[in-house]
């Protein structure tokens, strides 16, 4: 068989001018002339152009002009050849438009490629078949882009750049073959795999090709001796078929030899037979006749047209001893299930009507499918976007997500600390929505200082659910370690004030019903233990002198009249002008002096007041807030 890459341009126009005569009335000639002579413009434009061969590939399964045209002008020979589509009078305005939205979005999907890190990690290549899915919006734009990348593993060959050579391969069969087997391309997927394999693996896929080639003949014979038989029963028994050889794959050979752990000679679906029927009965009733002719392995038997592989993908599987009791596998399936696996989403092009069970994949590839079995081409509205790091690596968003949710997609603490970020290199606020293929550079701050107003789903901020319930819980932390630190302050004032030790502090634990010192301060701070509901607790655990000592009655302080001091005449000392890390003011209204005797007020934002024992506003102070009134000293 001729090789694609040895065809001659005038002979490739003329297999596309043969396939537009074949497709609907609507391809009028002078449409079809007018393709022709661009396919024929395009080869002698440039000598290695592959444009001619993708767009001829791509009419095999009849992909309407638009598809066809932008093939040929996506050609990355052609440079600033200056080569451009059939008048709009040939293709119509909404041809035109869609000519050029195809090439945008090859264009977009090359220059994703074209960052192709080669990550080892199964989530990132997956992210990247994701991308690549989601990012071309359009199946005629994923199909078009296999045709070329199928078109550039075969000439990979003349790259005399092992590096570049082995990087391509690698993305070929990692992101590539898995996007071709999930769109139901087998024939795209095959290819690219055994020929990707064959850079990756040049010595194991030798030996496996060496292994084929020296039992060929053999297996050919015995195979058309089966053939043969398993025609004639068909024939029998009413059934019109059509019986032959199945190739095989070196790379599914390779990886059915990894993965049963098996050795070349214990593959036995290396004798492979396929049988193609007209409809869904026939495939069964087939199946019935080559269990009665043959002796059937039951544990080898797989229904995938009552259930159909994720990818629609629909078929029987068998394998029986034949012959010789050589082991020999076979697969039935009609004429459109065929079509279906060869070409996959293409095939919807030439049968309108079936398909196969949803894809569990995702969205983009259903919504893929779906559109185009109802002959509908619409933009995809992908629920995830994919967003590189500035080290190449993808994160996955829901669409519609911020570069505040790209933050704490990468980690939470990063989330809290962010305060902008750059898009592709430009400054963006931070309800700057991320598009698929972006590269986006978070700004932070040294320390985290999250907004209360991104929790808040209207405000815009974050797109994420999981985003925003960590804003809500570093709060609900900031809050929480607030309201301890409250509470300790007003605990520990309250041992000092009332001299109480640790058993004290005990029997105070068990008045007020809570297990441990935190609990205390939490729940003083969070005012689920009123001050004086506090105090009260203290002076139970002290009794009714050591009341008296720390506090006489609010009536009997007349104002003017000397505070009395706390009990044991413990006080605070006064150092570097702080108490306790809060700063120290003399009171204006009876300004103190170093040395007197002083008692301080602690206020709610100047820290501690100290005033004069007795200055009449510290007596009013004392009245309304006796908890917040403490003895201290100058220091020596």
């Amino acid at each position: 068989m001729q090789h694609p890459l040895d065809i001659s341009s005038d002979h490739l126009c003329q297999r596309l001018q043969q396939v537009l005569d074949g497709m609907d009335d609507e391809v009028t000639p002078d449409v079809a002339l007018a393709v022709e002579r661009l396919c024929l413009s395009v080869a002698r434009e440039s000598a290695s152009a592959a444009g001619p061969r993708v767009a001829v590939a791509l009419a095999d399964i009849q992909a309407d002009l638009p598809t066809l045209v932008a093939a040929l002008l996506a050609d990355p020979a052609l440079g600033e050849s200056g080569v451009s589509p059939p008048a709009p009078s040939m293709l119509g305005q909404n041809g035109k438009r869609d000519v050029q939205r195809l090439i945008e979005a090859i264009e977009r999907l090359r220059g994703w490629e074209a960052r192709y890190p080669e990550p080892q990690a199964e989530g990132q290549r997956e992210y990247w078949r994701r991308l690549l899915l989601a990012g071309a919006r359009d199946a005629r734009a994923v199909l078009i882009d296999l045709a070329y990348r199928l078109e550039g593993m075969r000439a990979l060959g003349d790259e005399p750049d092992e590096a570049r050579r082995r990087r391509f391969a690698g993305m070929t069969l990692a992101v590539h073959a898995p996007i071709a087997h999930r769109l139901g391309l087998g024939q795209i997927k095959w290819e690219l795999e055994d020929l990707a394999f064959r850079h990756l693996e040049p010595n194991t896929y030798v030996e496996i090709a060496r292994l084929l080639d020296e039992r060929r003949t053999s297996r050919e014979s015995y195979l058309v001796q089966v053939e043969q038989k398993l025609n004639h029963a068909l024939l029998q028994a009413g059934i019109r078929a059509e019986v032959y050889g199945r190739p095989k794959h070196i790379y599914s050979i390779w990886g059915k030899m990894r993965r049963k752990q098996l050795s070349f000679e214990g593959l036995f679906d290396v004798r492979a037979l396929r049988v193609q029927v007209d409809s869904v009965t026939d495939c069964y009733a087939a199946l019935s006749v080559v269990h009665e002719l043959f002796r059937p392995i039951p544990s080898e038997y797989d229904d995938y047209i009552a259930r159909p592989k994720p990818n629609g993908y629909q078929s029987l599987h068998t394998a029986v001893h034949a012959d010789e009791d050589k082991v020999v596998e076979i697969q039935i399936r009609t004429e459109r299930m065929h079509a279906f696996a060869e070409f996959g989403v293409a095939a919807h092009w030439r049968y309108k009507a079936g398909g196969g069970s949803a894809n569990p994949f995702d969205m983009q590839v259903e919504a893929l499918r779906r559109g185009l079995s109802r002959g509908e081409i619409r933009p995809l509205a992908a629920p995830m976007v994919y967003a590189f790091t500035p080290n190449g690596e993808l994160v996955e968003l829901p669409a519609g997500a911020t570069v505040l949710d790209f933050a704490y997609r990468i980690h939470t603490h990063l989330g809290h600390r962010c305060r902008g970020a750059k898009i592709n290199g430009h400054i963006t606020p931070l309800k700057t929505e991320v598009a698929n293929g972006d590269t986006v550079e978070v700004l932070t701050n040294k320390e985290p200082a999250p907004s209360r107003e991104w929790a808040h789903a209207k405000s815009g901020f974050l797109r994420s659910a999981s985003s925003r319930a960590k804003v809500r819980n570093w709060f609900a932390q900031f809050d929480r370690e607030d309201a301890r630190e409250r509470g300790r302050l007003i605990c520990e004032r309250l041992y000092r004030r009332f001299s109480m030790d640790a058993p004290a502090r005990r029997q105070l634990l068990e008045a007020l019903g809570v297990n441990s010192e935190d609990q205390l301060f939490l729940a003083v701070g969070h005012h689920r233990i009123a001050p004086e509901t506090l105090q009260a607790a203290a002076r139970g655990q002290l009794g009714a002198a050591a009341d008296r000592s720390a506090r006489p009655p609010r009536e009997e302080t007349p104002a003017g009249e000397p505070l009395p001091e706390p009990p044991g005449g413990r006080s605070l000392v006064i150092e570097n002008q702080s108490i306790d890390g809060l700063k120290v003011i003399p009171a204006k209204c009876c300004n103190p002096q170093p040395g007197e005797r002083v008692m301080a007020f602690l206020s709610r934002s100047q820290g501690y007041k100290l005033h004069r024992p007795d200055c009449r506003n510290l007596a009013h102070l004392a009245g309304q807030y006796p908890e917040r009134v403490l003895p201290v000293e100058w220091p020596d």
